[in-house]
């Protein structure tokens, strides 16, 4: 996971994006009215009491806002490429350049439901906020079942504070959310990842928060898939084969500035620079090439990226 500004997102937002916004909520508003106004015409005909139009209209404009917030879509997806363009095209959470999904937006607050709070309507009016978007691929993002694909954040949204969700936009609970947001710069110290590829909590206390979020985190954002740890895996035995070369060519007197030397530097940096399109899981080389930096040559390329 690294850390995402929003504020270069927000300085890149079309000119014309809280008019469409604007829009949209007129649209929405519109469609649950004329639902209404259908379900009471209906209820009318059917001789119903007050209390059984008035139940029908409730559940009838929670349908109609979700159908309504669904057929704009576009407002997220549309965004995509402006999110995609912080990461170099690699997914928040994971890092991963294989994003697999025509529409690669995750609603960090869930926009329909949230599966630990059931009477939960979701963070609806957060559905055309841009700064509840997260680029994720379908991995992190979608849920899925089985031994070897278990995982994926979807609708949940976990707290510390369980009593504490925001239920209506007029709410103002000071939430404490058990997942890591990539938004955050602290969260993204959180997370590190042994030699077997593993992602694991950056803290030994199991009792603390910080523990806690990581733990979570990597469970529904799906950050332990098997295809993910192997590829962290490959990159850590790389980086260890890279070090062992070059430290032994310097060792045989072969010049830093040599060709051999230069191109397992070049390869290096490309595996810990985020701006590297071609590399994925940077963070996790990072740190795989930090267990080195006792060679100053490694120290040097560290400061470099």
């Amino acid at each position: 996971m690294r850390y995402i500004d929003m504020d270069e997102i927000e300085n890149d937002l079309p000119g014309n994006r809280q008019a469409q916004v604007d829009a949209a909520w007129v649209y929405v508003n519109r469609k649950m009215d004329e639902r209404e106004a259908a379900i009471r015409t209906e209820g009318a005909r059917k001789n119903l009491s007050d209390a059984e139009i008035t139940l029908k209209v409730e559940v009838g404009r929670v349908a109609a806002r979700k159908a309504a917030i669904t057929a704009k879509n576009t407002l997220w997806s549309d965004l995509s490429n402006l999110l995609a363009e912080q990461s170099n095209g690699k997914c928040w959470y994971c890092e991963s350049n294989e994003l697999r999904s025509d529409n690669p937006i995750d609603h960090f607050r869930p926009k329909g439901k949230v599966v630990e709070c059931p009477d939960h309507q979701g963070y609806w009016w957060l559905a055309f906020d841009w700064s509840n978007y997260r680029y994720a691929c379908t991995y992190c993002n979608s849920r899925r079942n089985g031994a070897e694909s278990a995982g994926g954040k979807h609708d949940h949204f976990p707290l510390f504070t369980p009593p504490d969700w925001n239920k209506c936009e007029a709410d103002t609970n000071n939430e404490k959310p058990m997942l890591l947001d990539p938004t955050k710069a602290n969260d993204c110290k959180l997370l590190t990842f042994n030699q077997n590829g593993e992602a694991c909590p950056n803290e030994s206390d199991k009792s603390s928060d910080n523990f806690k979020k990581a733990n979570k985190s990597i469970e529904l954002y799906h950050l332990n898939h098997k295809n993910t740890t192997r590829a962290r895996k490959r990159i850590h035995q790389e980086i260890r084969q890279l070090v062992a070369s070059t430290n032994e060519l310097l060792e045989q007197g072969v010049n830093i500035q040599s060709i051999a030397v230069e191109n397992n530097i070049k390869t290096l940096l490309k595996k810990i620079r985020t701006t590297c399109k071609s590399t994925q899981f940077n963070t996790a080389a990072k740190l795989y090439l930090s267990q080195f930096k006792n060679h100053q040559w490694v120290k040097e390329i560290l400061e470099l990226r």
